[in-house]
């Protein structure tokens, strides 16, 4: 919510006034079959691999993991790739990624897109798969958000 505020001030800093309809989003987006599949996939693939190594050091070290706390009295040692796979990314079967992306969109009042954020996908026929069915059964089922 506090990143729209934050795009909201720069667009009128800069002579311009703010639209939620070109307001996007930047998420991690992991589907599967089904949610238990995506899980695991998440927890012991490219998701947890790059949190582990790359994302989690540096937002600790620069004193950021607060960026993804949903308590700000949460512990630093409680931010942890479960936790972010159930609270921050977007990981499940086509029906509960949309019910995640519909309740997203609610929450911070609407916005224009969700940019899947990219790794370096191993294996990539499933990051193929997850995005096949981001295109054919995620996007049409939230075709009447606005």
């Amino acid at each position: 919510k506090t990143h729209w505020e934050a795009y909201e001030q720069g667009a009128k800093k800069g002579g311009h006034k703010a639209s939620r309809s070109s307001w996007r989003i930047a998420r991690d987006v992991y589907i599967a079959d089904t949610t238990e599949q995506a899980r695991e996939e998440a927890l012991n693939g490219t998701l947890a691999r790059d949190w582990h190594g790359y994302v989690h050091p540096v937002l600790k070290k620069y004193n950021y993991l607060k960026i993804v706390k949903l308590d700000p009295d949460m512990s630093d040692d409680d931010v942890t790739a479960e936790y972010m796979v159930d609270n921050i990314w977007v990981v499940g079967s086509p029906d509960d990624v949309a019910a995640k992306l519909r309740k997203l969109h609610q929450d911070v009042g609407g916005f224009g897109s969700v940019l899947a954020m990219h790794h370096e996908w191993e294996p990539r026929d499933k990051w193929l798969k997850s995005m096949t069915l981001l295109v054919n059964e995620v996007i049409p089922a939230l075709s009447d958000l606005k």
